[in-house]
């Protein structure tokens, strides 16, 4: 009887405590600062240019294998001539983030990519820099 009555209080606390879950997709959660999403290239703003050189430190640092780097050897320098990312094969761990020297991938805060189709995981160079035109914290638009 002491547990009913127990339990009883703890119901009755519980019905005018603030829920900690949200009612999904109505309500958004805020996704956390340094969060690790979906890896995307970053842009020189000035030259609207990928800052990415094609190295290669990226791919070879990739745990899943997702990451290929094509360069292309023009006027006495290589520069990168395609970048594909494999979403159905990446961790999000962020290796590629801290390996790259020039600093050229970011993740985003952008985590809802559930696709039906396999082949739409397959970013390639102009699919990873549309994804740098958000905000920072514009995760909700594709």
């Amino acid at each position: 009887m002491l547990r009913i009555i127990k339990n009883f209080f703890i119901n009755l606390v519980n019905l005018f405590r603030k829920p900690r879950t949200v009612l999904y997709p109505r309500e958004k959660i805020i996704i956390n600062e340094g969060s690790r999403g979906q890896p995307r290239l970053k842009l020189d703003f000035d030259t609207l240019e990928i800052i990415c050189d094609g190295c290669g430190d990226c791919e070879k640092a990739c745990p899943q294998n997702c990451i290929n780097i094509r360069k292309e050897y023009k006027e006495g320098s290589y520069y990168l001539d395609e970048f594909y990312l494999n979403l159905g094969l990446c961790s999000f761990c962020g290796n590629c983030v801290e390996v790259c020297k020039s600093h050229a991938i970011e993740q985003s805060y952008r985590y809802q990519m559930a696709e039906y189709d396999l082949g739409n995981l397959k970013l390639e160079k102009l699919d990873l820099i549309k994804q740098a035109e958000y905000a920072i914290r514009d995760f909700w638009i594709k």
